[in-house]
């Protein structure tokens, strides 16, 4: 058997005395847009504001609840799978807490609770969200329908399948790693170079890429930092390979200079053997 938390069904107890949120049936409808960066599913809430489950490339989905003029006051609000009125005995399932912010962007929730909700639609539930009002303290509810939700979701699936495979912070700053003593380029370095040349060719505002290349302390520092060099050597090569513009290319060999972990343990040691790959932008 289900325990439902007493929070959860004190809010549900209320739930009729709430100031409720929720567009008609007749009147559900879900928009689906993005490109190779994100993908957004959005509903419109009657008189409150816009639901929408973002995914961007490289992350999980999430979900954002922009109200035009919040009539909630900020604080933890309890959210929930409610079942419509057409599933009577349907057990509601509880998401967890949200927290709601002051001002246009209601709240934002992290993807273990966007993931629980696009789950309860899939199933014919309806994320809920209640939070006392700012005014009274009276509860007000927000109600996302699920009517037309399985369309919704092949459209916003598809968007999800033409992501880039890693995001704009990922690709923004990426570490290949090297063996030891070692500058050629392993399957797994590929692959990930791979996913940055991806980023580099969607992202028209690209204006630079600096190349640091480091080792970790095995040997003297000149030939270490020959070897930084031979690193960065490498990955350049393999994206100029690939067509991207030599002239982007700024390249930095620090050798042994700057560890990121401890020379004392070979987990460090792989640690320090890198290259450090950034974008610039305009």
């Amino acid at each position: 058997m289900t325990r439902i938390p007493l929070v959860v069904l004190a809010a549900l107890t209320f739930s009729a005395e709430a100031m409720t949120f929720q567009t008609r049936m007749e009147d559900v409808q879900w928009q689906v847009e993005g490109d190779q960066f994100a993908c957004r599913l959005t509903q419109s809430v009657a008189g409150y504001g816009e639901a929408s489950f973002v995914r961007r490339a490289g992350e999980h989905p999430q979900f954002e609840l922009k109200a035009w003029d919040n009539p909630m006051r900020p604080g933890p609000a309890q959210v929930f799978n409610d079942p419509p009125p057409w599933r009577p005995g349907t057990a509601a399932q509880p998401v967890g807490q949200i927290v709601v912010g002051a001002g246009t962007y209601t709240m934002m929730a992290p993807y273990e609770q966007a993931g629980r909700m696009l789950a309860g639609l899939a199933s014919g539930l309806q994320p809920t969200i209640m939070r006392g009002s700012q005014v009274g303290g009276d509860p007000v509810r927000v109600v996302v329908s699920s009517v037309g939700y399985q369309k919704a979701r092949l459209d916003f699936q598809q968007c999800i399948s033409g992501l880039l495979p890693i995001s704009a912070s990922q690709a923004a700053q990426s570490i290949i790693s090297f063996g030891a003593g070692g500058s050629n380029l392993s399957a797994d370095a590929k692959t990930r170079l791979d996913a940055i040349l991806q980023y580099i060719n969607a992202d028209e505002s690209l204006s630079g890429i600096i190349l640091d290349g480091h080792s970790d302390n095995q040997g003297n520092r000149l030939d270490n930092r020959e070897l930084s060099r031979q690193r960065a050597l490498a990955v350049r090569d393999y994206l100029t390979e690939q067509g991207v513009d030599e002239n982007l290319f700024t390249m930095r060999f620090h050798g042994d200079s700057y560890p990121v972990a401890s020379n004392r343990t070979a987990e460090g040691r792989a640690a320090n053997r890198r290259v450090m790959v950034r974008l610039q932008h305009d």
